[in-house]
């Protein structure tokens, strides 16, 4: 009897891990590389995307880093896939995404906006057996002033957060650093007065350190989207810290 439960308890284990095996999140960034005649000013832009993925994979693309997120099946990985310039940081028209390989229709899923951070999402579910090479161009045309743009595009959410790292480490001092989360939340505001400005608050989360101690936070912005300028940034702690020692505390 006792013989038999052991061999059930088993079985009920392997069950638990294949089915976890199955449906695990395997999450990949790249950094495309760049096409022969690559330029960052052009209005025009593509990239030529290709992502091996056994089953089911959802790909988000936003600057210079594409990530792969693998739903289900073996870990999705890439191929070779290649890029004229950054996506654009700002708005985007005539998003198109054109597929030139793959057993199974590749999906936009989100296109990208404002309201998304400008971040596109596509997704691919490969119901073959063994897995197969997806080949799909994303092309679009940048709306905004690539002519005068900074860096070339202005991206928001990254001056916020250079804002929110000088401000704390001007609490803080040398040793200390941030480490933000991949994505942020937009939410549009009033100018405050008629004609004023439009402005967005920006909000998102990262994780303080320094060799003593790790706090998670939030951080915010007031951003000028029409002069692309960060009014005020700033952060708070949002739970307890992990002390690694009793000296140091963060700021």
């Amino acid at each position: 009897m006792i013989r038999i439960t052991y061999k059930i308890l088993l079985f009920a284990a392997a069950i638990v891990i294949f089915s976890s095996a199955g449906f695990a999140q395997t999450d990949l960034q790249i950094r495309p590389r760049q096409m022969a005649g690559w330029d960052v000013r052009q209005r025009e832009g593509h990239c030529q995307l290709k992502i091996w993925v056994d089953n089911r994979a959802e790909i988000q693309m936003r600057g210079d880093k594409i990530w792969v997120t693998t739903l289900q099946g073996a870990p999705s990985y890439d191929q070779g896939s290649e890029c004229s310039q950054p996506f654009p940081y700002n708005r985007v028209g005539n998003f198109q995404v054109h597929q030139v390989a793959g057993r199974d229709p590749v999906k936009v899923v989100q296109p990208p906006s404002r309201a998304n951070n400008y971040t596109a999402a596509i997704s691919i579910e490969d119901r073959g057996a063994g897995g197969d090479t997806y080949a799909f161009d994303v092309s679009w045309v940048a709306e905004g002033n690539v002519e005068t743009a900074p860096a070339p595009f202005f991206d928001d959410v990254r001056a916020c957060q250079e804002v929110v790292r000088q401000t704390f480490q001007s609490k803080n001092g040398r040793g200390t650093y941030i480490d933000f989360d991949t994505f942020a939340k937009r939410e549009s505001m009033s100018g405050g007065r008629r004609g004023g400005p439009e402005q967005e608050r920006i909000t998102g989360g990262g994780n303080a350190k320094n060799p003593s101690v790790s706090r998670d936070l939030t951080y915010y912005c007031i951003v000028d989207i029409q002069r692309n300028e960060v009014i005020s940034g700033d952060y708070q702690y949002s739970g307890e810290g992990v002390r690694m020692n009793d000296r140091n505390l963060l700021h």
